[in-house]
């Protein structure tokens, strides 16, 4: 009892099965999906623009300031009311006031919000203060 021949040649398929391809292609989407809106360090704001941007690496010895279009200030992601900003930055001042401290600022936001919110932090005791922009869109 072998192996029987029971209908003529056996033929073999031709198709590319992509089955496995759209599963992996599929958890690369939500892999990606997930993990982009962590690369951006600090609240989401609409930065203003510049024709040449500093580019600076980031490093630990930063500090990330986000002020948002509404004037609500956060260091990194945790929002702050103003007097209890300018008492954080004084404590984070006595603790590592060699850090540089970079601010994210809506492109809304008037000249003096973005000025009251640099003098806090100059208060704080620290001296290397920095504004993040984007590049220009070429047209």
């Amino acid at each position: 009892m072998g192996m029987e021949n029971f209908g003529g040649r056996h033929e073999t398929k031709s198709e590319i099965n992509v089955t496995p391809l759209v599963d992996v292609m599929l958890v690369l989407l939500i892999i990606f999906m997930v993990i982009t809106p962590m690369l951006q360090k600090g609240k989401a704001v609409s930065l203003p623009q510049t024709e040449r941007p500093d580019k600076k690496p980031e490093t630990d010895k930063e500090l990330l300031i986000s002020v948002q279009s509404d004037k609500m200030i956060f260091i990194e992601s945790k929002w702050y009311p103003e007097p209890e900003f300018a008492a954080k930055m004084k404590e984070f001042g006595e603790r590592a006031a060699s850090k540089d401290v970079l601010i994210k600022a809506d492109r809304q936001l008037d000249y003096g919000d973005v000025r009251k919110v640099m003098r806090m932090i100059k208060e704080g005791g620290f001296e290397k203060i920095g504004l993040i922009t984007e590049r220009k869109a070429e047209n």
